[in-house]
C-alpha cells in the first residue's frame, strides 16, 4: 500500500548538494559513458537494459537469470553529477558510478544496478528534465518509476524479494521505496541520505521543493533489518545522520556503521569486507526470518 508524505521543499547551496562528485576535466556524454560502463560491466556477468517507466527512461545493469535467486539485490545510483560548481547541470550522469563499483562485488546471483533520473540518458537531459537530479530528486514520480524498474527486473531475473542498497541519495531512494512496498528484506545504506529535513536545518540550507523525505515514514519500517554505513570524516553527509534517523521509531534490527573515510573516498574498496562482515550476514538472517517454520 502506497503511503503519502509530506513534500518538503529542499534546495541548498548548490556546491553541497548531495551525491556531487570531485570532477577533474571535461565530462563524457550519456551515450559515450553508458558504453563504457556497459562494456566494463560485462565482465562481471551484468547485462544492459532500458526501463521503460513512464515518464523516464531509467538506465540499469541486470545480472542473474531465472532459477538463480528468488531475492533480487538492487543498487541504487547516488545523485551523480547533478550540480557542478554551483549550477544545475544538463546531464546528472555520475562521473565515478560508485552504485555500480559496489555492486560488482555482491557474490548474489541475481543482481540490479538502477541509475536516477536522466543519468547515461541522452534523450532525457536538458532543461524538461533537470529539476528531477535537483529539487526533485526523490519526487513521488522518481521513487514510483524505480519501483517499476525493479518489478520489471524482479520478472526478468524469477526473483519475489529485494534487498535494497542505495549510495548518497541512493540511500534515501532505498529507504522510500522500502516504504512502499511489501516485498523488501533488508535495506542497507552508504553515506545516505536519509532525513532531507533535518539535513537541511543543519547545513542551514534552503529547502528543496518536490522532494520526498525518507524520514516521514521511519516508523514503518521498524521491523525491517537494516545497515547504515557512514563515513567518519563525510562533510556532505554528517555522521549523525543516521544517528538521527535510528531516534525516529523503535528500531528493532537497526545498524550503523562508520568507517574512515569521507563521502567517496575509498567506499569501493572498503565493500568486499563489508559485506563479508555485516551485509551477507545480515541478507541471511532476514532471507531465513520469512521461512515459516
Amino acid at each position: 500500500m502506497i503511503r503519502k508524505r509530506t513534500l518538503f521543499p529542499l534546495f541548498p547551496a548548490f556546491l553541497m548538494i548531495l551525491g556531487l562528485t570531485v570532477l577533474a576535466g571535461c565530462a563524457q556524454s550519456a551515450g559515450e559513458a553508458w558504453h563504457q560502463l556497459s562494456s566494463r560491466a560485462y565482465g562481471y556477468d551484468f547485462h544492459p537494459t532500458t526501463f521503460n517507466v513512464s515518464p523516464f527512461l531509467l538506465s540499469g545493469l541486470v545480472k542473474g537469470k531465472p532459477g538463480d535467486s528468488k531475492e533480487l539485490v538492487v543498487y541504487l545510483e547516488g545523485d551523480g553529477r547533478g550540480v557542478v560548481r554551483g549550477r544545475v547541470t544538463m546531464d546528472p550522469t555520475p562521473a565515478q558510478v560508485m552504485g555500480f563499483e559496489l555492486a560488482r562485488s555482491d557474490p548474489a546471483p541475481a543482481v540490479l544496478y538502477l541509475a536516477r533520473v536522466g543519468q547515461f540518458q541522452s534523450t532525457q537531459n536538458g532543461p524538461s528534465y533537470m529539476a528531477y537530479w535537483s529539487d526533485k530528486r526523490l519526487a513521488d514520480e522518481s521513487v514510483d518509476a524505480a519501483g517499476r524498474a525493479i518489478d520489471e527486473a524482479k520478472k526478468k531475473v524469477g526473483a519475489d524479494k529485494v534487498h535494497l542498497i542505495g549510495y548518497s541519495g541512493g540511500g534515501g531512494m532505498a529507504v522510500l521505496l522500502a516504504e512502499r512496498r511489501d516485498d523488501v528484506l533488508s535495506v542497507t545504506t552508504v553515506a545516505g541520505l536519509l532525513d532531507t529535513y533535518w539535513w537541511v536545518r543543519q547545513k542551514r540550507y534552503r529547502p528543496l521543493a518536490g522532494s520526498l523525505n525518507p524520514a516521514d515514514n521511519a516508523a514503518s519500517l521498524a521491523g525491517l533489518s537494516q545497515i547504515h554505513f557512514y563515513g567518519e570524516d563525510d562533510s556532505i553527509i554528517p555522521p549523525e545522520m543516521s544517528a538521527h534517523f535510528q531516534s525516529l521509531a523503535p528500531f528493532s534490527n537497526f545498524r550503523r556503521i562508520g568507517q574512515n573515510t569521507n563521502h567517496w573516498k575509498a567506499w569501493p574498496e572498503l565493500w568486499p569486507a563489508l559485506l563479508r562482515q555485516y551485509v551477507l550476514p545480515a541478507r541471511k538472517m532476514a532471507s531465513e526470518a520469512q521461512i515459516p517454520h
